[in-house]
């Protein structure tokens, strides 16, 4: 298509110079220079659009995130693929002319498990499995790597995969475990990281630190664990990033993000990108807690027990597991203390003032336990501080305030210095909020100044200064409109604080059900401050955290396909 030069046409009088000029492109006069500029863009527009370029490049984009995602899908752990045997071929008893054996299924129980009756039946020996208290994975007997790699199974281990996880925490763990030193002389847990002056984020560096944040690498993802993960947690270092996990049926996932040590970067079928599985329970993991120096990680489960893996031990102990009021568990320190098939371990919160070796514990029956490892081991505490499941618990700095929160849909606040053995005298909460439902959790802020609760009320609330609050709290500092309603098949969000604050400047994070998918990081004044998508982030992150390093930002999300999710 030919384009005339655009002129400028006169009235045609040399004398009349205020005749109005025109101007002309494609054989139209248009009375302006830019609406002929304007004119010429839309041909040009039309030009491309028809020309089917734009279609093209759209197709050749969206070839290129799929594949992109594709790839990032399939980084981490990989299903073993032995090959199978067939199957004998089925036949009918009756065509066969053999007698029917006259069992049928009595009654149906939970976890798909069924009472088989009749005349005939008689149970093997083989299909009594002897099982250990609380279906646990064993007596409470130290697990090595290897035992811990081998539970989980020909499904995810394969050749060459203990030889792996041995390797890396022996030698690469344990070097980035000496190599660090923490920044803070306090005792505690990472949440008692603070920041180091001349090398942290400062406030005004906080929001361009923010921005950076990214999630367009296909290396940003990895799968960590086979089930949905209900807890994260990220090693101490500020270096090197160790992600863990642990899902819904007992597996602990550590990634070593960076590869970093003698571990080969295969590009094979067989790579399993810096993943490592270990299986130490058999119950879900609802919690889990590296120590300030980075030299043990604490997990809790459902089945009632909790171990630490020493790295330096190259083992995972049993330091604390429940049981019930047999005579055979009375020199157990948790005898007596299991309430049942519907009683579990639902969170756990490390004791700072004396390191790893306290923790509390909260319980499905809505209990509060202190577990002081030190010299023999005892249970300071076990009070029931509310009717139904704790779902949280938060020390604040000061050492003696606790922030409890779960199904009983109420905020309550304990000074556990007036918390005892004995359960005759029941504690009086200091200060309460009532929200209308159940909440997620409870955590205090580096500061202990805000008080960050995730509820089913469609809400993130901050309260300020309730640690010195007396009776009801009636309304929080700000409130945050939140959609919470994650539903039956993701875990449920708890946003959780940044362990270090940036020059007075504090900050949470939080999953969200936004699409595209997600993670939403806050100031401690409520401001949403990053919303981080990209195509690593393929389904909603519940469960995240913050790197503790107040050096860098680093945000760890994780999903309920057993997906870790890094942005940095």
């Amino acid at each position: 298509m030919r384009t005339t030069r655009s002129r400028a046409v006169s009235g045609g009088s040399d004398d009349d110079d205020d005749a109005p000029q025109t101007f002309m492109f494609q054989g139209k006069a248009y009375e302006s220079y830019q609406e002929m500029v304007n004119a010429k863009r839309q041909r040009n527009q039309d030009v491309l659009a028809s020309s089917g370029l734009l279609g093209a490049k759209a197709a050749i984009d969206d070839a290129v995130l799929e594949q992109k995602a594709a790839k990032a899908a399939s980084r981490g752990l990989k299903r073993s693929k032995a090959p199978r045997e067939p199957l004998p071929r089925r036949k009918s008893s009756r065509l066969q002319g053999v007698a029917a054996s006259g069992i049928y299924v009595e009654s149906e129980l939970a976890a798909g498990k069924v009472v088989v009756a009749g005349g005939l039946y008689t149970p093997n020996d083989s299909e009594e499995e002897s099982k250990f208290f609380n279906d646990r994975i064993n007596d409470g007997s130290v697990l090595t790597v290897s035992e811990a790699v081998e539970l989980c199974g020909s499904k995810w281990s394969k050749e060459g995969t203990v030889e792996a996880a041995e390797q890396f925490m022996k030698q690469s763990l344990s070097d980035i475990t000496k190599t660090f030193s923490p920044t803070s002389s306090r005792k505690g847990s990472p949440d008692s990281v603070r920041s180091v002056p001349g090398k942290s984020i400062t406030s005004k560096t906080l929001q361009s630190n923010l921005n950076a944040l990214s999630l367009e690498s296909d290396t940003c993802v990895a799968k960590v664990t086979p089930e949905r993960i209900y807890s994260v947690a990220c090693h101490p270092n500020p270096n090197h990033i160790i992600a863990c996990a642990g899902d819904k049926r007992g597996h602990v996932g550590i990634w070593n993000v960076d590869q970093y040590g003698a571990e080969a970067k295969q590009e094979d079928e067989s790579s399993s990108d810096g993943v490592h599985l270990f299986k130490p329970f058999n119950g879900a993991v609802s919690s889990m807690t590296w120590n300030q120096s980075g030299t043990s990680l604490l997990a809790a489960s459902y089945d009632g027990s909790v171990r630490s893996f020493d790295v330096e031990k190259q083992a995972f102990k049993e330091v604390f597991a429940t049981y019930s009021d047999d005579d055979v568990y009375k020199d157990k320190l948790g005898y007596n203390l299991h309430g049942g098939y519907r009683s579990w371990l639902q969170s756990l919160e490390l004791d700072h003032r004396f390191g790893s070796e306290c923790f509390f514990l909260s319980t499905s029956e809505g209990s509060v336990m202190h577990i002081d490892l030190r010299s023999k081991g005892k249970v300071t505490f076990d009070q029931t501080l509310s009717e139904r499941k704790i779902n949280s618990m938060s020390l604040h700095p000061n050492g003696y305030t606790m922030a409890t929160a779960g199904l009983s849909t109420v905020v309550q606040l304990w000074d556990i210095r007036s918390m005892s053995d004995s359960k005759s005298k029941k504690p009086k909460p200091l200060a309460w909020q009532n929200v209308g439902k159940s909440i997620n959790s409870a955590f205090f802020s580096p500061s202990g100044k805000r008080l960050l609760t995730t509820t089913m009320m469609d809400h993130l609330d901050i309260l300020e200064d309730a640690h010195i609050a007396s009776g009801l709290i009636k309304t929080p500092k700000t409130r945050i409109k939140h959609d919470n309603r994650t539903g039956r098949w993701l875990s449920t969000f708890m946003a959780r604080w940044h362990p270090a604050s940036f020059s007075g400047e504090e900050i949470f994070v939080s999953g969200s059900m936004k699409k595209p998918r997600t993670i939403e990081v806050f100031g401690g004044n409520g401001s949403l401050l990053r919303e981080i998508r990209g195509i690593a982030l393929t389904a909603v992150a519940s469960r995240c955290c913050f790197h503790p390093s107040a050096e860098k930002l680093i945000v760890i999300g994780g999903n309920s396909s057993g997906r870790l999710t890094i942005a940095r």
